[in-house]
């Protein structure tokens, strides 16, 4: 598919002065830079959906774009041999920024990264040539940027002797010696990390002991993975290749920022890699959960909130009680008490009781930090720690649920997200949306939900601000996060452990991505032949707007848009459109093949579908020759465009077909 990346520009600056910035290389600091230097070596970056003031209170908090990049054995970006390498790269990142190109760090360390890459493999080939090193970017080659992207293909042969070799001595992930293998089989370190990646995906796939070692582990097989298949998984994937390609044509793109200049652009040689690889992996939308599991897990996301909530929140709040009267008795300051916080803490679970409510939770502790959790266990009995992330988990799939909000949309609520419209009386939540967004901090919007959901998110958010008055943390509810660190297992079981910064950060991907798992095994989430499904946040995003869809009769797609935050219906129709299987895609090609054979029929479809059809009449007239010549057609306009055949219902019964970009949500 073609990526372009670069959208159309957004200049911080007058195009007129454009020119005298770059010739004194003085460029603004980036918005979301929170160095006083652009030439330091190592760039501190706000997140996205974070205001930036907050990193610039707490800069050991903000994520770190380091140039200080391998490009040769021994020899890295920051040397001062490679110093002319620098300025141009630094410079060109400057560029991109100021000329309004791109708008957020991630894509700044993207584009490092891969810059560093390519010449970390042109200079290890150079190496093995007895070829001096790269010292700027016009001395890139074009066979050396072509060699770079080919090195993302695993060959067959290599793949099965090193399998063979890891299988024969290593037991389990921690038993490989990656460095040992890469000594010995002598190949590039882009090409090596091709081949690393693939095997580990396939030992992950079939054993157990292969994959990462995390604080828990899943009950079942995941039914939502696809099983390795050595014949398709080997090539490189389609969409890694585009973004490849595209952050090399952002380099190519900021010339004017270079005093050596890089010479090529990626993307007119290799296109999105159609010239380079004779097939690459498609791109695969986010798996769609089966509805049935989806309503199981929303109900029993609900009854959770419904039977345990309120009692839980009042449980923890006993709990700090307890735990404050004790201190008074032992006659110590809060500020010391957790030097003997552990028999403290004891001492409140014992001496605290337990609501009736929470009687089939069987909670036996109050947590520990860093708790190890076993799936086996869980219906034993739970932590006071366990059960609040067990609860985070149910809000987390109604909101979601209700909303269709991204991942960082969600993350990034604020506590106060829960706001009653004075004009109707009816309830919204007010999140951010990434895509519809340029600025770093994001822009808010509102969106509909039940009362019900209104009212159980609320007395979530009293949970968090009450654990925070324990640890003492005060702030404003405009500060905080709804899903706060303080929520996490060893924050809620802890005790003025730690600074009130845990108060001001949202829990991360991995610990709510394994949350939603430890409440699918927790409610004993149906099977599917013998696996759970084991929902990514976005999963519910997906099945939101294709339940919609659905249940709307495939009208108001204008709706949809609005609601899911999509700038365009194009994204709409990633999700929504009648079915997103390769058989409907077939079955599509197929009747445009037949209506293109039929010389009275005329078809509802954009321009390139009616030229495809009238280049072929014109070809010839003939119904057995005039189908399969639409289809190849069809075939090669898939080709050279990267677009894909889509769908979706007119008035009625009719089709409308059109050509449409196909990317991964």
């Amino acid at each position: 598919m073609e990526n372009t990346i670069l959208k159309p520009n957004k200049e911080r600056v007058n195009p007129n002065e454009l020119q005298n910035i770059v010739k004194n290389s003085l460029y603004p600091k980036p918005r979301w830079m929170i160095n006083e230097s652009i030439k330091d070596l190592e760039w501190l970056v706000s997140k996205v959906g974070i205001d930036i003031d907050y990193y610039q209170k707490n800069k050991h908090k903000a994520a770190k774009v380091s140039f200080e990049k391998v490009l040769s054995p021994n020899e890295y970006l920051t040397d001062n041999i490679n110093r002319q390498l620098l300025i141009d790269i630094q410079n060109s990142l400057l560029y991109l920024d100021t000329t309004g190109k791109i708008t957020r760090p991630k894509r700044i360390s993207d584009i490092l990264k891969t810059v560093a890459n390519l010449i970390l493999h042109a200079n290890e080939l150079r190496h093995i040539n007895n070829k001096p090193p790269i010292r700027s970017l016009e001395q890139i080659r074009f066979n050396e940027i072509q060699d770079y992207l080919l090195s993302f293909n695993v060959d067959r042969l290599i793949f099965e002797q090193t399998l063979e070799v890891i299988l024969r001595k290593c037991n389990s992930k921690v038993d490989i010696n990656w460095d040992l293998l890469k000594s010995k089989l002598s190949l590039t370190t882009r090409k090596f990390d091709s081949l690393k990646h693939k095997l580990t995906l396939y030992l992950k796939s079939v054993k157990v002991e292969f994959r990462s070692l995390v604080n828990y582990s899943y009950e079942y097989p995941k039914a939502n993975n696809k099983d390795f298949d050595i014949t398709t998984d080997l090539w490189p994937n389609e969409k890694t290749i585009s973004n490849e390609i595209s952050k090399l044509e952002a380099l190519f793109t900021s010339r004017p920022a270079q005093k050596h200049k890089f010479q090529h652009s990626p993307m007119s040689l290799f296109s999105s890699g159609r010239t380079l690889f004779y097939m690459m992996k498609k791109s695969e939308k986010t798996p769609l959960m089966p509805v049935s599991i989806s309503l199981h897990t929303l109900s029993a996301s609900l009854r959770f909130t419904r039977v345990y909530g309120v009692q839980l929140r009042k449980y923890c709040y006993d709990l700090y009680q307890t735990e404050t009267a004790r201190i008074k008795e032992l006659g110590i300051a809060v500020s010391t008490s957790h030097n003997i916080f552990s028999s403290i803490k004891q001492y409140a679970f014992e001496n605290t009781s337990i609501p009736e409510a929470l009687t089939s939770l069987k909670i036996t502790s109050w947590g520990e930090k860093d708790e190890i959790i076993h799936h086996g266990d869980l219906r034993k009995g739970l932590s006071v720690s366990m059960a609040i992330r067990l609860y985070t988990a149910a809000i987390w799939i109604q909101l979601a649920s209700f909303t269709a909000g991204r991942l960082t949309s969600l993350q990034t609520l604020k506590r106060n997200c829960f706001k009653q419209s004075p004009v109707d009386d009816l309830f919204d939540l007010v999140f951010r949306i990434p895509k519809s967004s340029e600025r770093i901090e994001l822009e808010e919007v509102h969106r509909p939900i039940p009362d019900l959901i209104f009212d159980y998110g609320l007395e979530f958010a009293t949970l968090a601000c009450e654990l925070e008055e324990r640890r003492g943390f005060i702030a404003d509810d405009n500060d905080l996060f709804l899903f706060g660190r303080i929520l996490g297992c060893s924050a809620s079981s802890a005790f003025s452990e730690s600074s009130s910064d845990i108060c001001k950060y949202p829990l991360g991907d991995d610990y709510i991505n394994t949350s939603l798992a430890i409440f699918m095994d927790w409610i004993n989430s149906p099977l599917i032949n013998g696996k759970r499904w084991y929902p990514s946040t976005h999963q519910f995003r997906r099945l939101f707007a294709v339940l919609y869809f659905n249940f709307s009769d495939q009208i108001g797609l204008d709706e949809l848009s609005w609601f899911m935050g999509h700038s365009n219906l194009d994204q709409t129709f990633h999700y929504a459109e009648v079915s997103p299987s390769d058989e409907w895609v077939e079955e599509a090609e197929a009747t445009i093949a037949r209506i293109g054979a039929s010389l009275d029929k005329t078809i509802n479809g954009d321009n390139d579908l009616k030229s495809i059809l009238e280049k072929a009449r014109k070809e010839t007239s003939i119904s057995l020759i005039l189908e399969p010549l639409v289809r190849r057609l069809i075939d090669e306009h898939k080709e050279k465009t990267g677009k894909e055949v889509r769908f979706h219902k007119i008035g009625g019964e009719d089709v409308f077909f059109y050509f449409s970009q196909s990317e991964e949500e």
